[in-house]
């Protein structure tokens, strides 16, 4: 089991996906991988879809997947809760880590349409 690097739910699998992190640009310039649930996954790239990436955010604050602080954008996040079922909370996510989120769901996405194609 792995957790969920933006909801914290525990999962079999997590979705990878590819981040920059400032702090550790020298130490892995080829970037450093997170993993997403499903959910988490598609509530990002479609903030990612409603972002013009001309318009900056004003939003300044730390992205929660790479941890820059930079124009921020708010995703949606429904966190699993015993007592409530589910939370919808927001977290900042940067617009590269955004686009980043877009790509890995894209290639999941095609991963999945292979496999179907696989089985039958």
């Amino acid at each position: 089991m792995t957790d969920c690097d933006l909801c914290g739910r525990a999962i079999p699998t997590v979705i990878p996906v590819r981040v920059f992190r400032p702090l550790l640009k020298f130490a892995y310039p080829e970037g450093v991988w997170k993993g997403l649930c499903e959910t988490c996954l598609e509530s990002a790239q479609k903030t990612h879809l409603t972002v013009d990436k001309n318009n900056t955010s004003c939003r300044r604050s730390k992205c929660a997947l790479c941890g820059d602080k930079t124009g921020v954008f708010p995703v949606e996040l429904q966190i699993p809760d015993f007592s409530k079922g589910v939370v919808k909370k927001d977290v900042d996510v940067c617009y590269r880590c955004l686009k980043a989120v877009d790509e890995a769901s894209i290639r999941y996405k095609k991963e999945q349409i292979e496999q179907e194609h696989a089985h039958h």
